[in-house]
């Protein structure tokens, strides 16, 4: 009688559990239906709360990591955490490879990004009723959707490609890609990055056949526009002209307005090249190299402070960059904050070794210092690894 009675009782809280779900006015509905909406916020609200009632719920961990992807800050972050917790309630769960994989991509984790999607081209294609948007290199929104039953992996293959070329392992991606292509030949993105990917092995010819095919597909696809100019080696008036028309034919694209403003960065236009960036970054908030490089451009403007401000927030999102520590550090240099950029100096040391450049930075920060041992240490160091610009500074402080 006792067993009858507990197993009435699971079978009455199994069949509650299930009519809460199904109900069009659940949490998990809702959720569903203000993030379809884009109204993020309020499906967070939803999402938090099924969570609290349905703890072991692997789908709403999917769906509130996808909310918080949109959430400035630390959103990224947490959405790892609620992809990492739906997966180990259910490491079956395709859909959840695909997007933590495509975050790791957006974060430049490159090679868990691989695991992501290699994990994803793995499990076995089930039937499931879960959408996955396609995100284009173009658009900013989505652009199409698949499942992870389909039996089509372009899409997997495609991201395996964008994976290898951030690893810069450049023919390993080209496999990819012509993978993708072999499945589905009429996706501009793919040859675009095929193209990007033969470039960078110094195969030009076949990088503009895959190029131009990619606008022969899509003839406002602004990446493999620009690249065709690289290659045919048009003047700089021309290349600005392209640059501009892609903003004016999609300006809430912060591809475009980053392009543009690295154009003018490297022509020495700092002005324009810090307006570009800032509308790229009021756009995207979390793509490192907008950052990276208004802060550059702060830099050769001398304005310290701002620069010091871009290089840090960049760190929030790289803080294992070599780069971006030299270039705060200097910052904090020229500001006379030398134990900050100390500090930096110290930490690029640690995690790059062996380039010679840090050594030289931290040895005149202990000059700065007064702590001339130390500084004729490093400065030595790095002559000694080959930094010719560290010996008129060594010949005059440290003899």
């Amino acid at each position: 009688m006792k067993s009858l009675i507990l197993s009435l009782c699971f079978l009455l809280c199994m069949n509650q559990l299930l009519a809460q779900e199904a109900r069009p006015d659940s949490e998990y509905a809702l959720g569903i239906e203000a993030f379809n909406q884009e109204d993020y916020e309020t499906a967070y609200l939803h999402f938090e709360k099924w969570i609290q009632n349905n703890p072991q719920d692997p789908l709403g961990y999917w769906y509130l990591g996808q909310v918080y992807e949109n959430f400035e800050g630390d959103g990224v972050q947490f959405a790892l955490e609620n992809y990492s917790i739906a997966l180990e309630l259910n490491p079956e769960l395709a859909e959840v490879y695909m997007s933590r994989g495509r975050l790791n991509l957006r974060l430049e984790r490159y090679e868990f990004a691989e695991e992501d999607f290699l994990s994803y081209l793995r499990l076995p294609k089930g039937e499931t009723t879960q959408v996955i948007y396609k995100k284009s290199a173009t658009d900013r929104g989505f652009s199409g959707v698949f499942t992870a039953q389909t039996d089509n992996p372009s899409e997997t293959l495609y991201h395996l490609g964008l994976s290898r070329m951030g690893m810069e392992d450049y023919p390993k991606a080209l496999s990819y890609l012509d993978s993708a292509i072999s499945y589905q030949d009429d996706v501009a993105d793919f040859h675009a990055e095929k193209g990007k990917a033969l470039m960078e092995l110094g195969q030009e010819s076949e990088a503009l056949v895959s190029l131009k095919k990619a606008v022969e597909i899509n003839p406002n696809h602004y990446l493999a526009r620009q690249r065709i100019i690289l290659l045919e080696e048009g003047g700089d008036k021309e290349k600005l002209e392209v640059l501009t028309q892609s903003i004016s034919d999609d300006p809430e694209n912060p591809q475009a307005w980053k392009l543009r403003g690295f154009h003018r960065l490297t022509h020495d236009d700092f002005e324009g090249a810090i307006a570009d960036f800032t509308e790229a970054i009021s756009i995207m908030q979390d793509d490192v190299e907008n950052w990276n490089y208004r802060g550059s451009a702060f830099a050769k403007l001398k304005e310290w402070e701002k620069a010091e401000e871009d290089f840090s927030y960049a760190l929030t999102l790289a803080d294992q960059d070599p780069e971006l520590l030299l270039r705060r550090g200097q910052a904090r240099y020229y500001q006379n904050k030398a134990e900050e950029a100390l500090a930096d100096f110290v930490q690029l040391i640690a995690l790059d070794p062996q380039n010679p450049t840090g050594y030289f930075h931290r040895g005149i920060t202990f000059h700065r210092l007064d702590r001339q041992e130390e500084a004729c240490q490093d400065l030595n160091q790095a002559l000694s690894m080959g930094m010719e610009q560290a010996k008129p500074i060594l010949d005059k402080i440290c003899k």
